[in-house]
């Protein structure tokens, strides 16, 4: 089994993309052996949040097997802790932030530690990705910030999302360190044996398996995967265990 915990899709302004709706993406899900994804409409990442979470909600209800709903949220459109509770009781169980993408807020603003207090309330998942996808022409959200927010609310599990390889490893692993409520995924870290470096490092408990579909290509970090090396324990923790423990789902 498998589940994605980094997923998407929709319209992506800066280039196209060859796989783009819902369905798109369940044919991935389907050639490449994920069983379910934790996903988000990509009109999410650039203000329009109240939209985004509607499309995001009519595929996890076409597909409630298959897709678990993450919304997006910013302080535009009056976003704060009252939408992310209506949210929650529609069936999301985690919010995504994206402060380098929505201009208006950082990781240090009221906004953001108002999400963060709520979504501990809620047993919500909070990610917080550093990039939105593995393209060096993003700018990289400081991985230091994200320690700052997590110590701060020790009762929400937070997922980082993002990391690549070498200080970006460090700095993540350093964090996770400080931050047991930090959990990590790895769809854009590369290098030779990332992941079971990263096991190595922060334990198989706190490591997600995630593709960033439709941003990326799926087969890429299910390879990454299937070829680390893990034990079988810890192999199926990273592949699904973890994912269905922190969305509050029953895979087995």
């Amino acid at each position: 089994m498998r589940i994605d915990i980094n997923a998407f899709f929709g319209h992506w302004p800066y280039h196209p993309l060859p796989h783009t709706s819902g369905e798109d993406l369940l044919r991935l899900m389907d050639r490449f052996g994920i069983d379910r994804a934790a996903v988000a409409s990509l009109r999410g990442l650039h203000g329009d949040w109240r939209t985004a979470n509607a499309e995001t909600l009519a595929l996890a209800r076409v597909h409630p097997d298959r897709f678990t709903p993450i919304a997006c949220m910013s302080p535009m459109n009056d976003g704060g802790a009252g939408p992310l509770r209506e949210l929650a009781a529609e069936g999301f169980r985690g919010v995504r932030l994206y402060p380098l993408l929505i201009q208006g807020y950082s990781l240090r603003s009221p906004f953001t530690h108002e999400i963060a207090a709520a979504a501990g309330e809620l047993n919500m998942m909070v990610i917080v990705p550093t990039r939105p996808m593995m393209n060096f022409r993003f700018p990289t959200l400081p991985i230091p910030e994200i320690d700052t927010l997590a110590r701060q609310h020790p009762t929400t599990r937070f997922l980082l999302s993002g990391p690549n390889y070498l200080s970006e490893f460090r700095a993540a692993t350093e964090t996770m360190a400080d931050c047991p409520n930090l959990s990590i995924e790895f769809a854009c870290m590369q290098g030779y044996g990332a992941v079971r470096h990263l096991v190595e490092a922060v334990g198989e408990q706190r490591v997600l398996f995630g593709t960033g579909t439709v941003l990326h290509y799926p087969a890429c970090n299910v390879a990454k995967l299937d070829h680390a090396g893990l034990p079988p324990a810890q192999h199926q923790a990273v592949a699904w265990q973890n994912a269905a423990r922190l969305l509050g789902i029953d895979a087995g």
